[in-house]
């Protein structure tokens, strides 16, 4: 009687033993971590609609003229244009912090002394960013300094607005093509953007672009809130201390790259800088 007691005692322990350790193993088998990035792609592989219907819905410069200047506007005065989209229609295309972006530049250049529209998500069409963009380039005068900020879905130096239209560096640089100021800056986070640097430049200008014709833009992670690229030019402002838009320009392409890394991307941010002397905001 002792002796099956005893041996069931000792089954009863191994048994526990043996559960465990089969615990202890479903502890260490861990589910690598999902990626809390996202990417912004081409916005071009993720369009379905038919060739036709895309170039229908694509503006260049031959769909546009240069805006006349407004010589009756003041002078000596800050002026702004930040667009962000993150909702675009339909559900398929949707990014997740352009909409960020546009709030944290809105606050960075209002705090700055600029006079900032801002078009966000669905108000973004192609219709309201037009109208927004005529102004800002009709008030361009000489005396006057200049913001664009975009982030959204980009696809071979196209910008694509909250309705889907492509809207391409040759219809940016026509719409400020009789601009005289001499201090304006443009800053584009989307992916396949770079030819915006080239379209714009001209002397007075710092233009900054997250990516090259064929490189994408990046969402970052949840701590960040932001695109990445525009995620640094923020923390470069407010954490770092630049006052001028060079260095902080360098400051984020130098850390995207780092980013981008230490997770196996490859990224091609840039700036141009047309501008001489230090750019304050």
């Amino acid at each position: 009687m002792r002796k099956n007691f005893l041996r069931f005692a000792i089954m009863a322990l191994f048994i526990a033993f043996m559960a465990s350790c089969s615990k202890d193993d479903d502890q260490l088998v861990q589910k690598p971590e999902e990626p809390q990035w996202t990417v912004r792609p081409d916005f071009a592989t993720l369009d379905t609609r038919p060739q036709s219907v895309i170039e229908q819905f694509t503006i260049t410069d031959k769909d546009t003229k240069p805006v006349k200047l407004d010589e009756n506007a003041p002078k000596g005065r800050k002026y702004a244009i930040v667009i962000g989209i993150s909702d675009y229609y339909g559900s398929s295309s949707d990014l997740q912090y352009c909409d960020d972006d546009a709030i944290d530049w809105y606050y960075r250049l209002r705090a700055e002394g600029y006079t900032v529209y801002y078009l966000i998500n669905g108000n973004a069409t192609k219709e309201n960013i037009e109208l927004y963009v005529n102004w800002l380039a009709s008030v361009s005068t000489y005396g006057n300094e200049i913001a664009f900020c975009y982030s959204g879905h980009g696809s071979n130096g196209n910008i694509i607005s909250a309705d889907l239209y492509y809207i391409s560096s040759s219809w940016f640089r026509t719409k400020f093509y009789n601009s005289t100021s001499n201090k304006m800056m443009f800053c584009f986070d989307a992916c396949q953007i770079c030819a915006m640097k080239s379209a714009l430049a001209k002397s007075g200008r710092v233009i900054a672009v997250a990516s090259s014709s064929n490189t994408y833009s990046y969402d970052g992670d949840p701590y960040m809130n932001n695109g990445v690229f525009t995620y640094y030019m923020m923390y470069g402002f407010d954490n770092i201390g630049y006052n001028y838009l060079e260095p902080d320009c360098q400051y984020a392409v130098n850390q995207m790259y780092n980013w981008a890394y230490n997770k196996g991307l490859t990224v091609a941010p840039s700036y141009a800088d047309y501008y001489s002397g230090n750019f304050d905001l």
